[in-house]
């Protein structure tokens, strides 16, 4: 039996208490997209996008436990008047709007009492067409291809330019044979499926759950024109609002990296009303921050409980720092 299970769990038992203390104060925003309960075989969420129910739910336990986790209007309002966030700050985020995130998430954050904010796709939940890097996951998955062939052919399209992306996707898919079409099919695998309008506005209505734009096509937005930045946004949240009922202020950026948005998508999001825009730079936010660079913490399987725990607590860059990097390979 390998001891480094052990020493890694010891070593996140110790940090956890003071993590705490010594980020106390920094915002901790939550990445997830979706949840299962199925177990997966080949390249099926291979790369942990949907996270395990049962981690959600203990995840969850201990959020309601050990920090102030709220909504991101409350977060916002208070970055944007300069009034005190509580010490242990935390916004729960979902991206794209899959429809687990009604079936296994909403059930448990009802049951604890926890708001989160849903970043929808718009077209995947308004037309159930499927977001691309599913379909490049679908595809590969069918097709028997490899962990290293899917990463490297998804890093590859993601900094080119949103035509090509999907030019090289439709090439993909008539290569392989495989094509995933629209996601509300009864045969398609339910870590595929989109959320619907229905479902929206009951978790809307709850007060607990809110919703923002993620664009309409998940078009990654550092790649194109202001302009159509600006139709993607126009759309998406007017669609928000449409199936709501209620303002959209919040906007998650596709892809989120560095050269995935710019001065000039910031300045347009502001000019456009939205308050807040979030990434996926990792990291906790040291405050003051501002409220249209958010860094997020990514959630996904391959983390232990204790680990779970130590990077919410202290952050992934500075765990590593603290202990050095192969102790927290997993």
């Amino acid at each position: 039996m390998s001891l480094r299970p052990v020493i890694q769990d010891t070593a996140a038992i110790f940090l956890n208490g003071i993590g705490r203390h010594l980020h106390r104060g920094q915002l901790r925003v939550l990445m997830f997209h979706g949840l299962t309960d199925c177990v997966h075989e080949g390249l099926e969420n291979c790369q942990y996008k949907h996270l395990d129910l049962n981690r959600f739910e203990s995840l969850v336990i201990h959020l309601a436990a050990n920090y102030d986790v709220l909504s991101m209007d409350e977060v916002v309002e208070c970055l944007q008047t300069g009034a005190s966030l509580p010490p242990f700050p935390l916004v729960i985020t979902f991206d794209d709007g899959f429809d687990s995130n009604y079936k296994l998430a909403y059930p448990i954050l009802k049951r604890y009492g926890l708001p989160a904010i849903i970043y929808l796709a718009t077209q995947f939940v308004d037309e159930k067409i499927p977001i691309w890097v599913d379909r490049v996951d679908y595809a590969m998955h069918r097709a028997g291809r490899s962990k290293q062939n899917l990463v490297a052919f998804k890093d590859h399209l993601k900094v080119r330019p949103h035509a090509e992306i999907l030019a090289a996707v439709s090439l993909l898919e008539e290569e392989t044979g495989h094509r995933l079409d629209r996601v509300d099919k009864p045969h398609i695998q339910a870590i595929y499926r989109a959320l619907n309008w229905d479902q929206v506005r009951e978790m809307a209505a709850s007060d607990l759950i809110s919703f923002g734009s993620h664009t309409h096509s998940h078009l990654i937005m550092g790649r194109t024109s202001a302009d159509v930045v600006r139709n993607e946004l126009t759309e998406s949240r007017a669609i928000v609002e449409r199936e709501t009922g209620r303002p959209c202020h919040h906007f998650c950026y596709p892809n989120g990296s560095t050269g995935d948005f710019s001065e000039v998508s910031e300045q347009i999001l502001r000019e456009m009303g939205f308050r807040s825009s979030i990434t996926t730079l990792g990291g906790l936010n040291t405050l003051p921050v501002s409220p249209f660079l958010l860094r997020r913490l990514g959630m996904t399987n391959n983390l232990r409980p204790k680990q779970f725990e130590q990077y919410l607590a202290v952050g992934d860059a500075s765990l590593k720092g603290i202990f050095g990097r192969h102790l927290f390979a997993t």
